[in-house]
């Protein structure tokens, strides 16, 4: 238990300088203007960027039964993050209904999903945002952290750490809303070329 401990409280304070000593430059802060209640989207391998940005906002983040998510939420609950345990390969229906209910009984909730994982394939969004914000009646809100300066781990995708003293950019798109007409394809779709966009956007610090 205790050398779980340390491993967590290692790995949150090596987060906490590798990103807390970045130049921070925000773009679309106004497109979360009057927004109480929203999902925020971003691909997974930019997650620990979004992490350190979002840190203590109240968020909720979906993240998987895996020993990865398990790491994830142990290491995460030191910026503040509570969590729904689910993905689309274990637990994904129980989640969904959670936070369904979450929404329904929380009007300021935020919940924090990364459409593309928990494996891929890389910056293809699958359809549970989606049916989230639909059935909740919530916007979706992309969001990209990227890091001038940063370290690339492959596997599934290129997972993202960035170096300290760096160049922190943080692109927010505008929401997207979808009515309970929206066809699950065209929603998805949408969802997924508004983060491509963004992560486009983000990735360019001339």
């Amino acid at each position: 238990m205790l050398k779980k401990y340390l491993k967590e409280k290692i790995i949150y304070f090596l987060i906490v300088f590798l990103y807390r000593f970045n130049s921070q430059s925000v773009f679309g802060k106004q497109n979360l203007e009057g927004l109480n209640s929203f999902v925020v989207v971003t691909w997974h391998g930019k997650l620990l960027g979004l992490m350190e940005y979002l840190r203590n906002k109240d968020f909720y983040v979906l993240a998987s039964q895996s020993k990865d998510g398990d790491l994830i939420t142990s290491v995460a609950k030191n910026f503040g993050y509570s969590f729904f345990r689910g993905s689309s390969n274990r637990g994904g229906k129980n989640a969904m209904k959670e936070m369904r209910a979450f929404f329904s009984n929380n009007p300021h909730g935020k919940i924090a999903i990364t459409p593309d994982g928990p494996t891929g394939p890389e910056h293809k969004a699958k359809p549970g945002a989606f049916f989230l914000a639909k059935d909740s009646g919530r916007p979706i809100v992309p969001i990209i952290v990227d890091i001038k300066k940063s370290w690339k781990f492959k596997n599934w995708h290129t997972f993202y750490i960035g170096k300290p003293f760096s160049k922190m950019k943080v692109v927010i798109g505008k929401p997207l809303c979808f009515d309970k007409n929206e066809c699950v394809e065209v929603g998805t779709k949408k969802i997924e070329q508004s983060l491509n966009e963004i992560n486009r956007i983000a990735g360019n610090h001339e």
